[in-house]
C-alpha cells in the first residue's frame, strides 16, 4: 500500500496568475472538500463552496466532484474519470492528471490550468490526512 490511500480533508486552494501573482481562491473563503483513494484504486472527490449563505448576486455555490480509477507512481495522480457532476459531463472518459508532493500528513495536488473570468489560473489543492 502507499501512502495516498485513506481520506483526505480539504485545506486550502492557492490560485495564482501567469506572473505569480495570488487570485481569490477557488469555492470562496469557506471551501470544503473530501478526497478518498481505496487500495483497489478507486478514488472520489467533492469540493464546494461551504459558506451557509452566498453573496447577494452570485449566481450559484461552486461544486464539483468525480470518481474513477486511479493510479499513482509517487509523483502523479491519474485518475480515469468514469462518473462526474452533470456540470461537468465532459470529464467523464477523461484521464485527470495531478502532480503530487507531499508535506507531513498533506498532499499538494496541481491541477491544470484553467481560465477563471478571463484569467487563466494555476491552483494548488491541499489536502490533510484524516483517516
Amino acid at each position: 500500500m502507499h501512502e495516498l490511500i485513506g481520506v483526505w480533508r480539504l485545506v486550502d486552494i492557492t490560485n495564482k496568475d501567469a506572473d505569480g501573482n495570488l487570485l481569490p481562491p477557488s469555492y470562496g473563503p469557506q471551501k470544503m472538500g473530501l478526497i478518498t483513494f481505496t487500495d483497489q484504486n478507486r478514488m472520489m472527490v467533492v469540493i464546494c463552496d461551504g459558506r451557509e449563505h452566498l453573496p447577494e448576486g452570485m449566481a450559484g455555490r461552486e461544486y464539483t466532484s468525480y470518481a474513477g480509477t486511479y493510479r499513482f507512481d509517487g509523483a502523479t495522480l491519474v485518475t480515469a474519470v468514469d462518473c462526474s457532476t452533470p456540470t461537468t459531463p465532459a470529464r467523464v472518459g477523461t484521464d485527470q492528471v495531478r502532480p503530487a508532493r507531499f508535506e507531513g500528513n498533506r498532499v499538494i495536488l496541481t491541477a491544470p490550468p484553467v481560465e477563471i473570468d478571463g484569467i487563466v489560473q494555476y491552483r494548488d489543492l491541499v489536502w490533510e490526512k484524516i483517516a
